[in-house]
């Protein structure tokens, strides 16, 4: 079975704040916490030779270096943005059902 990639990435939004969900607030920082309870629950539920989980902060970087998430950024999707496999899949909240489902869907169509 193929290791999935999951790459979210942080940074301030225009207008302010780090994300538009309901998460613990709205910095990168508070993204990297949110980032860090999905991690756990992924990593338990699917283990570490299924998935391979990043952070990326974005913050004081030039968009350019991340083609993907600046596409996003720029389409008015905001912050965090999470990658599966190197495609935008997820945008303004670290959602952890979303993200199971996607890895879940990902596993049946490898088996």
């Amino acid at each position: 079975m193929d290791v999935i990639k999951i790459e979210v990435y942080g940074g301030i939004n225009i207008g302010g704040g780090g994300c538009s969900c309901g998460c613990s607030g709205c910095t990168p920082a508070d993204a990297k916490a949110e980032y860090e309870v999905m991690k756990k629950t992924m990593l338990e539920k699917f283990g570490d030779e299924a998935l391979s989980l990043t952070f990326i902060d974005t913050g004081g970087v030039d968009l350019a270096r991340f083609p993907e998430v600046e596409k996003v950024i720029r389409s008015g999707y905001t912050f965090p943005v999470t990658l599966v496999n190197g495609s935008p899949r997820l945008a303004g909240a670290i959602s952890t059902d979303s993200i199971t489902e996607i890895i879940t869907e990902l596993q049946n169509d490898n088996n």
